[in-house]
């Protein structure tokens, strides 16, 4: 049995998630405009003994990470925008079918189909750098107890 194909995004669709993308930009907080010494020189200001400062590095810490965090989902917002004028939104880079609507709707910066993201999920659990943590890129150990540890 042939796999069914998505039907391709009519324009009200396209509209609609155009302007998902645009409020979902509109709506990050830091979106590029506070650089990362605007967080160390705000954090350790009115710092008066080691506690503080250690409190304020934790803090400007997190708050870096999620400017940073922030800052890559703006990139992919730009690219989704970029991709809908030019008429190639809504296409999986894997397979090259339709994404649904619905998933486009719930992520808009989607570039892969569900079956294509999950069957990458897959691959990604079950191989060694698949396991390794994104930010700090040490291995995660996934097995039983490995928390207890």
């Amino acid at each position: 049995m042939a796999p069914v194909k998505n039907k391709p995004l009519t324009k009200t669709q396209l509209n609609q998630l155009k302007k998902k993308l645009q409020e979902e930009r509109a709506s990050l907080l830091f979106s590029g405009k506070v650089s990362a010494d605007d967080f160390w020189l705000s954090m350790t200001e009115d710092v008066s003994d080691e506690v503080d400062a250690a409190v304020a590095d934790y803090e400007g810490s997190h708050l870096l990470r999620f400017r940073n965090r922030e800052v890559f989902y703006a990139k992919k917002i730009e690219k989704a925008i970029k991709q809908l004028e030019s008429g190639e939104y809504g296409e999986c880079k894997d397979c090259g079918e339709m994404i649904k609507f619905e998933r486009l709707l719930a992520r808009p910066t989607a570039e892969m189909c569900i079956q294509c993201k999950e069957e990458a999920e897959r691959e990604e659990s079950s191989n060694i750098y698949g396991r390794m943590s994104k930010s700090l890129a040490k291995t995660v150990d996934l097995s039983v107890g490995a928390a207890a540890r």
